[in-house]
């Protein structure tokens, strides 16, 4: 008795601990799948299998892009599609046959459920759990959900997502709206989405005059349409329409006889030509579509898949902000191989894309040379990250230093080693020379290491990854993560070797920061407009709110990347002012290991950046200079003849509170009249300065030289030494030495010509 009134003891506290374990399982689920009870579904997505009108890509004239307004026409190389792509059918026109065929293979449940089917999911769950992953789940309406949010990740995220978005979708919508949408865009195999385009692709007719085989044909495509495409893989398509005739008999939806004589009928191809014979399109309508996808996505919340449906079929008006007469020219150029060098790895690639530096318009773009074979390719000045040498220094060391005030143009720093790693002098410049003192304008036209790490020092690494990221837009530079620096290094600030690099656009954007100061997103569209013509997406211009520079700052730096060049790293390459008379600008850049050359230039009228490497970095060795600075010159030639978006500009304009002063090249002062004597050949440099920040003291490097009395000669007692005027017998220039007149406040100019006024200068009087 006692030991079986212990064994209920332990089996009732077994029973109680099995409960709390299940009742506690059950708190877990509940608590984790509560969230997603609040999901609903975005029914403005169901909207776009309505649809089946080409969207069309329309342009300004040149003239009248920039203020963004005037009449309109199709942009030339830009059209998306030609003809219908797809088709859109009603409910009321599809056969009975063709639904009772998805229902039957799909969803038997379809017209029971309230969009998730239990006892298929639950019949699902065993399957995967027994190892057979080949058991499908869903059913029509969480299918309808997966096609329109375009995710398709195996994860219970997505799955639970799916599941509350189906039963939402089912309280919202009619079960006909439902199969209407979901038989509008399905992937058919062959470009096809829907049964209207599969109809016409496989059987040149309409959906209401196919029959009961063909209907359970195109059916049984949904499956998997690589495997049962009825044209590549007949056999594979016959057997799976042959299994969705026997379920459409067992289901009640048809008969024995007309069953066993379906099955008897083979089907019968009348394929009409391919679905979707689009032009290639030009770089940059691949660019437009590219940008308003993402927008889509980002801004509406559309799905990759549904934005991409509604760009091409939705009957969108989307206004671009090309210049045709512009992408003609670079198209033409990239066009012929000859313009670009072969190294010893063969031909490297190459990309670039012409801006407004005014708006961030982008004018022109080509993502790689030779002729456009297809849409939609690698796009290597939009969709490629590579490191950007030193075309980063102005925007993550030069721009940041001078807007905080650590540097002017005149600002002195030592050209010298840093460190010694295994006695080799780090870091070193491109031309392996150290020039001892020199000023920043002398750092930038030569691209000098030493310097820029120096000033990205005193600047700090998260304020200029700050800088560059926030102000300038460059957030392909990675922030630094737990166990990660990112970019947070000064080899990725200070002398361009990013991890991860930036694009040639992202770049080249970034530069419209040195027009007047306002950093502006490059855009290549204006505003997308719906088919009835409502606003869905505007890109506005730039405000004061985008400023990164002040106005005085940016001109500094307009005239700091001129003598880049004028006389630095790019001066032998660029013929443009000396052909043209127009003024120059920009940066070239060399990468680690010498993968890539860069060069972003820019007139006071257009911005552009070129790029060039391999599709995988390797050494270009073989190719000698900076391609990327030829090229550039060549198109801005022939850009600058044609352009007539902007009025014509020979000169860049200097913000008002800028001026040009002469200083001493080794002490970063003004000049005094011993520094021309101690320079020789050499002239005072000039350089650029916001009011305020100019030089204002006297060169203190160079004096004028000590005075010294020449000794008398003990054997020649006679010989009188010639002494200076102001110096009497045994006194010497130390004991007679007087303080220099103090500078006081008077202005630099004042302090100038006292330095030549014999009153201030020291005196002593002659003896009798």
């Amino acid at each position: 008795m006692k030991r079986a009134g212990r064994g209920k003891r332990i089996g009732g506290i077994c029973l109680i601990a099995v409960l709390l374990a299940v009742a506690l399982g059950a708190g877990v689920i509940l608590a984790w799948v509560y969230p997603y009870t609040k999901v609903t579904m975005d029914m403005t997505l169901m909207q776009i299998s309505t649809v089946s009108e080409p969207s069309t890509l329309l342009a300004y004239e040149p003239e009248k892009r920039a203020g963004r307004r005037g009449e309109l026409h199709r942009a030339r190389g830009c059209a998306l599609a030609e003809g219908v792509s797809s088709v859109f059918v009603p409910y009321e026109e599809m056969p009975p046959q063709l639904i009772c065929a998805f229902v039957a293979i799909e969803d038997k449940r379809f017209w029971e459920h309230d969009g998730v089917d239990l006892l298929r999911t639950g019949r699902a769950a065993l399957h995967y759990l027994w190892g057979d992953a080949s058991f499908g789940g869903s059913t029509i309406t969480q299918q309808l959900v997966k096609n329109l949010t375009g995710r398709t990740d195996h994860s219970s995220d997505r799955k639970l997502t799916e599941i509350f978005s189906a039963l939402d979708l089912e309280r919202r919508a009619d079960k006909t709206e439902i199969l209407e949408c979901y038989l509008n865009v399905i992937n058919l195999a062959e470009g096809c989405y829907g049964v209207g385009m599969a109809a016409q692709r496989y059987f040149s007719k309409p959906v209401s005059d196919l029959t009961l085989t063909e209907c359970a044909a195109i059916a049984a495509i949904t499956n998997n349409p690589a495997r049962y495409n009825p044209i590549t893989r007949p056999e594979d398509n016959k057997r799976r329409r042959d299994l969705i005739l026997r379920q459409m008999m067992e289901q009640g939806y048809i008969s024995e006889e007309t069953c066993a004589e379906a099955l008897a009928t083979p089907t019968v191809l009348s394929p009409s030509e391919p679905v979707n014979p689009s032009p290639i399109t030009s770089w940059y309508g691949d660019l437009v579509v590219s940008d308003v996808i993402a927008d889509l996505q980002a801004r509406l919340g559309y799905s990759y898949r549904a934005a991409s449906l509604l760009v091409s079929y939705g009957g969108l008006q989307i206004i671009t902000a090309i210049d045709e007469e512009m992408q003609t020219v670079l198209e033409d150029y990239y066009e012929d191989v000859t313009h670009f060098p072969e190294g010893e790895a063969g031909r490297p690639q190459s990309s670039c894309i012409l801006l407004d530096p005014q708006t961030g318009d982008v004018l022109a773009v080509a993502g790689a040379w030779g002729k456009k074979s297809a849409n939609r390719l690698q796009n290597y000045a939009t969709d490629t990250r590579r490191p950007a040498g030193s075309c980063i220094k102005p925007l993550t060391v030069y721009a940041p230093a001078l807007e905080m005030g650590k540097i002017t143009w005149a600002s002195i720093r030592e050209d010298e080693p840093l460190e010694e790693y295994g006695g080799v002098p780090w870091p070193s410049n491109g031309d392996g020379l150290y020039r001892g003192r020199v000023s920043v304008g002398q750092a930038m036209a030569h691209s000098i290491n030493t310097v820029s790490v120096k000033i990205l020092q005193e600047v700090g690494l998260r304020e200029s990854l700050a800088f560059a990221r926030d102000r300038l837009g460059l957030t392909s530079l990675l922030n630094a993560e737990e166990g990660r620096v990112g970019d947070l290094t000064i080899s990725s600030l200070g002398l361009g070797q990013q991890s991860r690099g930036v694009s040639v656009r992202e770049l080249t954007a970034a530069y419209t920061a040195f027009d007047d100061g306002i950093c502006k997103r490059p855009v290549s569209y204006h505003r997308v407009l719906d088919r009835e013509g409502n606003l869905l997406l505007e890109n506005r211009p730039a405000g004061e709110e985008d400023r990164a520079l002040r106005s005085g700052n940016a001109s500094v730096m307009t005239r700091l990347l001129q003598t880049v060049t004028k006389e630095g790293t790019a001066a032998r390459a660029i013929t443009l002012t000396e052909k043209t008379g127009i003024e120059t600008a920009g940066k070239t850049g060399t990468t680690q290991n010498n993968c890539d050359r860069w060069f972003v230039g820019y007139t006071p009228r257009l911005l552009a950046g070129v790029w060039m490497g391999y599709d995988y970095p390797k050494e270009l060795r073989g190719i000698q200079g900076n391609p990327c600075v030829t090229i550039w010159d060549d198109l801005m030639e022939l850009w600058e003849a044609r352009y007539t978006g902007a009025a014509p500009r020979a000169s860049f304009e200097m913000a008002e509170d800028v001026l040009e002063m002469e200083f001493c090249p080794l002490s970063g002062e003004l000049i005094n009249p011993y520094c021309q004597e101690a320079l020789g050949d050499r002239t005072g440099e000039r350089g650029w300065f916001v009011k305020g920040s100019e030089p204002c003291g006297l060169c203190p490097i160079h004096e004028e030289p000590p005075i010294t009395v020449p000794p008398l000669d003990p054997l020649d007692p006679d010989r009188i030494p010639t002494l200076p005027n102001d110096v009497l017998p045994g006194e010497t220039e130390a004991e007679t030495e007087q303080p220099a007149p103090p500078r006081g406040g008077e202005g630099w100019y004042s302090r100038w010509f006292s330095f030549f006024s014999k009153a201030d200068r020291p005196r002593h009087r002659r003896s009798s």
